[in-house]
């Protein structure tokens, strides 16, 4: 299976989300993952062209994220990026690699969600 290299964990997202093991290490998106945006993300994404146009800006998203958050009942860390609203969604494990799992346009109202998870994790800690 073929993939495609998008980018490392950077440390200080690593740091914020308390997954420092997982620093640096190497993010990559498989072929397969395209078919899945197109089965499950068509919609939202409305044409095949756009999720194309969305797969070609991970690296972009990856490297400079407007928000992230470390999801820590499914053990993904989701980049967003405001163009579009854009979410990628990258599975942490024990691995050697991160991978990709999906991306597609995420509501406003979700990104504030996680804001608000975010703060109250904090006052939690």
């Amino acid at each position: 299976m073929n993939y495609r290299y998008i980018g490392i964990l950077d440390p200080i997202i690593a740091k914020k989300w308390h997954i420092l093991e997982h620093k640096n290490k190497p993010i990559l998106v498989y072929d397969d993952r395209i078919q899945h945006v197109i089965d499950r993300h068509l919609k939202d994404f409305k044409t095949k062209e756009n999720i194309m146009l969305a797969y070609n800006d991970l690296p972009n998203i990856i490297k400079k994220p407007d928000y992230t958050f470390y999801n820590k009942k499914t053990l993904g860390l989701e980049y967003y990026k405001n163009i579009d609203n854009l979410c990628v969604a990258v599975r942490i494990n024990s691995g050697k690699v991160l991978k990709v799992r999906s991306w597609y346009p995420q509501n406003k109202g979700k990104i504030s969600n996680r804001r608000k998870k975010e703060v109250k994790m904090n006052l939690e800690n």
